[in-house]
């Protein structure tokens, strides 16, 4: 008998039991406390009481691994697209001459991997986590596709966002996915490892990156998802089985889709986009006074209220449930995640962009150099897997990236010219391991506080709050930077004619400035990259209020 066959046979049991409860005023935890002071006929007929690891028949064998290699995979190729576009944007500025958008090169893929995330962690408690995954593959897959053939700025941009949709599709239902192959008190170490096959990708992308845009293009970067998706298409639809599908599942269509949410989405995604374009555009492109960018940012307020009061008038059937938002923890979770996305994001970018701009590395010498970064991220995540499951607490390693991080990253702030190489990898590395060592504690927290059934939509508020800090922080940082290279470049080495500047390539300045003015010139790119990296250093240091804000709960605590 399958894992599907028998929780479909035991769910009537239980839910008889849980009629029988309810008739007989006999307490049902956690549901009874939840519906507490409602009327019987407003609840939703269709809730299911929560499910414990004695009700379900996880996978064993070979068929669990098949299932967590197919799951891996997607954690891998989604690592492997966040960085490799860092280590390619001074060649996408080079080829489309566009400065200006170097921000929406990262921004756009956040974007839309942040605010459909909500969308799909609801979806992933109506339709299966695997469809879903094989949606979030497929959009994915198209992405790259348009990203790899664009012959204009504009139209890769629109290939990051596609990308970044499919993204949002995968971190929701793989993540879920992993918590439903395992019982509690073993989803520690796997949701760790999730975090660590991902940070491979991260890991291996600088390098892979760096060589393929020496030996082929920077389309070569995007080009080598077309194949690995198209492999993990394949292997997720053949070898991967949920043992806990979602209650309901054989309801109508049209039923499915009503409890999507889809009026929040249709508010959610144009709110971020007018905060973003309002960060983008603001001091660059148009005045911060000016009324287009004032109507921008009074149209994301409006539309941030709108949603708040949307999602409280629908109550369970929004796709932020208030009874896991207000939750102490989530609110922890989802602050700590934004902070350490935002620090990584931006130190990702702009060392990149110190390297090839500012040293004249190659992509490929850059791309060894940023390693540091994502290896000690790696060895964090890996760490901290092995160092939850054995203590039973993950709020300690979140104490400790609070401790750690802001030290590395205010190293990075002291960067010159004539720095030593070897120094800035080992506090790049210093600063991956700092972040990594907490950076998967706060889906470990879901997976612990919350039921099979609502971990996918607590995971959905810790992917958009990473997502959206990502986008945000890189808009904003972009728009600092630009700023900062203007007033610095102009500084350092009055007289040089920025319009030309900012319509060079990054890694073409040296041949558009010429030797007379390069050091002054290059010295206030390094003053603007250096002031650009006082960003992730706030912001490591603002993780402190999320790690000292989540509950102390041990996740072995449904194995004793």
């Amino acid at each position: 008998m399958s894992a599907t066959t028998t929780v479909a046979a035991e769910r009537p049991s239980i839910d008889a039991t849980a009629a029988s409860n309810h008739q007989s005023g006999t307490p049902h935890e956690p549901d009874d406390q939840a519906h507490r002071g409602h009327p019987t006929t407003q609840l939703d007929v269709e809730d299911t009481p929560q499910l414990s690891d004695e009700n379900v028949e996880y996978p064993t064998g070979v068929k669990v691994w098949l299932a967590v290699g197919a799951m891996y995979t997607a954690f891998f190729l989604n690592g492997l697209d966040i960085t490799i576009v860092a280590v390619a944007v001074p060649r996408l500025t080079d080829y489309f001459k566009k400065v200006d958008d170097i921000g929406w090169y990262s921004a756009a893929y956040g974007m839309t991997a942040s605010a459909f995330i909500p969308l799909f962690g609801k979806a992933c408690t109506v339709f299966t986590p695997k469809s879903i995954a094989l949606i979030g593959q497929i959009t994915f897959l198209l992405g790259s596709i348009l990203c790899t053939f664009s012959s204009q700025s504009g139209t890769f941009i629109c290939g990051r966002a596609l990308a970044g949709l499919g993204a949002s599709a995968l971190n929701s239902s793989c993540l879920t996915l992993v918590t439903h192959l395992f019982p509690s008190h073993k989803r520690s170490l796997w949701l760790s490892l999730a975090g660590g096959s991902q940070s491979i990708g991260l890991s291996l992308a600088p390098a892979i990156g760096g060589a393929l845009i020496d030996r082929f293009s920077w389309r070569a970067c995007f080009g080598i998802n077309i194949p690995l998706c198209s492999f993990a298409i394949v292997f997720s639809y053949f070898f991967v089985t949920d043992p806990i599908p979602p209650p309901g599942l054989d309801a109508p269509l049209t039923k499915k889709i009503k409890k999507l949410d889809i009026p929040g989405t249709m508010i959610i995604v144009p709110c971020i986009v007018c905060l973003l374009l309002g960060l983008q555009w603001g001091g660059i492109k148009y005045g911060w006074g000016d009324v287009r960018i004032i109507v921008l940012l009074v149209l994301f307020a409006v539309l941030a209220l709108v949603f708040g009061v949307l999602q409280y008038r629908l109550g369970e059937r929004a796709m932020v449930l208030p009874k896991i938002a207000k939750k102490r923890s989530t609110v922890a979770a989802m602050w700590f995640a934004a902070c350490c996305s935002g620090t990584l994001a931006i130190t990702e970018y702009y060392t990149s962009i110190y390297w090839q701009g500012v040293r004249g590395d190659t992509p490929t010498v850059a791309g060894l150099l940023s390693l540091g970064l994502i290896v000690g991220l790696s060895v964090g995540c890996i760490v901290s897997g092995f160092g939850i499951n054995y203590i039973g607490y993950y709020t300690p390693f979140m104490i400790a990236t609070s401790v750690l991080a802001p030290i590395a990253s205010g190293l990075l702030t002291t960067l010159d010219l004539d720095e030593s190489k070897v120094k800035i990898v080992a506090i790049l590395a210093m600063l991956g391991f700092g972040v990594g060592i907490g950076l998967n504690a706060p889906y470990q927290a879901m997976a612990t506080i919350l039921s099979p059934q609502e971990v996918s939509l607590g995971i959905a508020l810790i992917g958009f709050a990473g997502g959206l800090a990502s986008a945000l922080f890189i808009s904003a940082s972009a728009t600092l930077f630009q700023i900062r290279l203007r007033d610095e470049v102009l500084n350092f080495a009055p007289g040089t004619n920025i319009t030309a500047l900012s319509h060079a390539g990054l890694s073409d300045i040296r041949g558009l400035i010429g030797q007379q003015n390069l050091k002054d010139v290059l010295t206030g790119y390094n003053r603007a990259t250096v002031e650009t990296l006082y960003m992730p250093l706030a912001l490591s240091l603002l993780t402190v209020l999320g790690s000292a804000a989540m509950e102390w709960v041990s996740v072995k605590k449904k194995q004793d």
